[in-house]
Order: C-alpha cells, then structure tokens, then sequence
C-alpha cells in the first residue's frame, strides 16, 4: 500500500509539472473538471483533464490533448478535418504509416473501448453457435443466416412474432386494449409452450440484431480512430506509455518522427519530450 502511494505520488508531482509546463505556453489548462463527460479534450487553446481519473491516466490524456495542440499549430484544419498525416511525416510513404499508427493504437485502447466490444461480438457469435447446434439437434437443416419456414410458422402463430425482430414489444389486444408486455429476457414466462428450439431460435435473432449493433459501433470507433489528429496523438501516448513496444510494432513511423522531431518540426512537442520523456 505505502508502494502504490509513493508511486501515485510520482505521478502526481508529473503531472503537475506537465501542467505547468503547458501553462508556460500560455495554454488554459482546466484540470478540476470532468472534461465534458469525457477524460479530456482539446478546443483551441484550451486543455481539460478530467479531476476523476488516476494521476497516471491524467498524464496520458494530458499527452494526448497536448499533441491536438501541437497538431493544430503545424495543420490549420485539424479543428475541421481532422488534419493531415502529410504535414506530420512529410515526403514519407503515408501508407506504411497509416497501418502502423492504427498497430500503436489498439496498443494505447487495450482494455479499453475496442477490446471490450471485439470481446463482446466474439462472446456474441460464440453463444450464437452455442444456440444454433441445439437448434440443429432437432432440425438438421437449420441455417444460422437464413428464415427457417417451420419454426417461424409457429412463431408466427403468437405474439412472439414482434420478437424476431425487436428484443422488447408491448402489444396491445384486439379486445379491452389490454397491453402485453414480451422481452427476450422473459421468453420462458412468456410462451412457455415452445419447444427449446424455438425458444433458442428467437433468442439467436436477438443475438444477431446484437452483433449488427456491435459491427456499427466498431465501424465508428475505426473511423474516429483513423483520424490524422487521433493517430497522432495515440502515437505520442504510446511512446510514453512504452516507447521499446512502439520501436517494435511502428519502426518505419518512429524512424520518420525521430528525424522530423530533430528538424524542430513538431515545435515545443521537442522540449515536452527532452522534459519528461
């Protein structure tokens, strides 16, 4: 315990000097804020950290929200357009590193949003082909990706029709316009006269409108995630973090950044590094 105090304490006389550092060149930095429900963000020339995160992850965002910084002094439309990799590593085959600096970042995100939603579409398909066995146990011709006529022919004998497409229904009657309520999570309550089989095939639809959910989710977290400005600011994240690791996985990104870095291309990014780095 006295370890972990001591070296939270580190992290924290860090951080500050970090702060006062960015302060020196005459950025805003708020660090008594929970940063717009976020840990940190960026607005011209304006940094906050959120007040309820770990010194250590303090000392990560502040890194990364100072990089938007130095970014938008070199490139005018990060605040537009997210910037350019051109302006950042210029005369440099842009390709090579686009795909490192995407390696660099589920390094800084593991554990964090991408991990956890690829663990969830995995768990997803796995329980999904958990299901779909069952399923085959007594219908061999069943097909995960395709209408399986007689079982949806009972189902769509009942209410629990609204469920192959939505996860939770109220359905109001014909007569009393009494409402009914059905969720996937009460389907043995609700129809308890439907085999397993049924029962685990509505479930799979369920499981797959899910799996639809993550890819979309994924598809907007790559894309913000491809964004020059947030690259580049994972970059310097990860070359604080374990600068050996990134070596490894960006070593043609790390050669091009080095020699611009000694060119005094990316500004006071210099003195920050030779600072605390």
């Amino acid at each position: 315990m006295i370890e972990n105090a001591t070296i939270e304490k580190d992290y924290e006389i860090t951080f500050k000097a970090m702060v006062d550092f960015l302060l020196s060149l005459g950025l805003i930095v708020n660090t008594k804020t929970k940063a717009r429900g976020h840990q940190g963000f960026f607005l011209k020339n304006r940094i906050d950290i959120s007040s309820q995160i770990p010194y250590k992850r303090k000392i990560e965002v502040l890194i990364h929200e100072f990089t938007h910084y130095i970014h938008s002094q070199i490139d005018s439309t990060v605040g537009k357009s997210n910037g350019s990799l051109s302006l950042l590593f210029p005369n440099s085959n842009l390709e090579i590193i686009e795909n490192e600096l995407l390696k660099v970042t589920k390094l800084v995100d593991q554990n964090k949003a991408y991990k956890i939603l690829e663990d969830k579409r995995n768990e997803t398909i796995n329980e999904i082909k958990k299901l779909a066995k069952l399923i085959k146990e007594e219908y061999p011709d069943f097909k995960r990706s395709y209408p399986h006529k007689k079982i949806e022919k009972e189902i769509k004998k009942t209410d629990a029709k609204y469920l192959l497409k939505y996860d939770r229904v109220q359905v109001k009657g014909l007569i009393w316009n009494k409402v009914k309520e059905y969720s996937i999570s009460t389907i043995d309550n609700d129809f308890p006269q439907f085999s397993n089989s049924i029962k685990n095939y509505i479930v799979i639809k369920s499981k797959q409108r899910l799996l639809k959910r993550i890819a979309a989710r994924i598809n907007r977290l790559n894309n913000y995630y491809k964004r020059p400005t947030e690259l580049f600011a994972r970059f310097m994240e990860a070359l604080f973090i374990d600068t050996q690791k990134v070596t490894e996985i960006a070593p043609y990104t790390y050669n091009i950044f080095c020699k611009q870095l000694s060119n005094n291309k990316y500004g006071k990014l210099a003195d920050f590094i030779n600072k605390f780095f």
